[in-house]
């Protein structure tokens, strides 16, 4: 015995069995590695490359057609304080942004709570119909509703004139104070149903015996959605919340589609501004610099999306 306590062997075996030790976790890291190295490989090229490479770029002044790379250094973020397109586009991301929070995930809780506990029959025709939207392209989406909008043929003016109403002059999608609140209209019909199911999955992994209580108080339907439905349900609206708000910021294709950002730039999105400078003007550097900032817009949403998860 050393000191009393321990087996000599004990003492003297410790080094080898620090040994084993060590060398079993270094073959669990190696097998992780391994497990993740693939998805890890296809990550760093289409991900992580493009990024460094976009923040590069930003500092050059060049064109897709141009293969010459003249260093600006930051002037072409200077350039983005002083560009009135871009401040619009940004707030026509807000304006799409607390549009999407308001209609969308509004829309979605109250459909939830009606499939929820609203309803006794029905429930999956019903959350089929609401979903059917979330699975159609948004190119399909944005052609169907052109054609609601359509001045001629869209079922949208035939309506208004049903009820004696005068539809815009320059139609919905070409008039500047209307624009936007036409977009918005069909972004929310596309993605309500997606908030819907999130929320309602929520929703539904609320204990049935608050309910029960609650119907031994005398409580009705509009209480429990107000007392005992939307507190439990509150982490799950917060991360659908924090979803749209990231969506809404990185918005592109319906926009795209619909209007292309016209007319005279009242519907440019910063998604189809990046397109524009890049594609339609050729200012590659430029458009770059816009995409980091945006990168870094989006990033800090998801580190709010991050943290509120973790807390659910």
């Amino acid at each position: 015995m050393s000191n009393g306590l321990i087996p000599q062997s004990l003492l003297l075996n410790q080094p080898a069995r620090k040994k084993r030790v060590l060398a079993g976790r270094w073959y669990e890291y190696r097998d992780a590695f391994i497990l993740v190295a693939p998805a890890l490989i296809i990550f760093s090229i289409f991900v992580i490359y493009p990024v460094i490479n976009t923040i590069q770029l930003s500092f050059y002044e060049y064109g897709l057609t141009d293969p010459n790379l003249e260093f600006v250094g930051f002037q072409n973020y200077e350039q983005i304080f002083q560009d009135s397109v871009f401040w619009r586009a940004l707030r026509n991301n807000g304006i799409i942004l607390v549009g999407s929070v308001l209609v969308q995930v509004g829309g979605g809780v109250i459909l939830a709570a009606v499939l929820s506990r609203g309803i006794r029959w029905g429930k999956t025709f019903f959350r089929t119909l609401h979903f059917a939207p979330v699975m159609m392209s948004t190119v399909a989406v944005g052609v169907l509703w052109q054609l609601i909008y359509d001045p001629g043929v869209g079922i949208l003016n035939a309506i208004i004139k049903a009820f004696g109403l005068r539809p815009p002059s320059q139609g919905w999608l070409g008039d500047p104070n209307l624009v936007m609140f036409a977009i918005l209209a069909a972004a929310c019909w596309q993605y309500t149903g997606y908030v819907m199911t999130i929320v309602l999955a929520g929703m539904e992994s609320v204990p049935g015996e608050l309910y029960e209580a609650s119907a031994l108080d005398g409580a009705n339907e509009v209480q429990n959605f107000f007392y005992i439905t939307l507190p439990v349900s509150r982490n799950v609206i917060i991360a659908a919340i924090l979803i749209t708000m990231i969506g809404a910021v990185k918005v592109f294709d319906i926009v795209y589609v619909l209007t292309r950002g016209g007319p005279a730039n009242s519907s440019q999105v910063i998604g189809t501004y990046i397109y524009y400078n890049a594609f339609t003007v050729n200012q590659a550097g430029y458009a770059s610099a816009i995409a980091v900032v945006l990168l870094v817009i989006a990033i800090g949403f998801g580190a709010l999306q991050l943290r509120f998860t973790r807390q659910i």
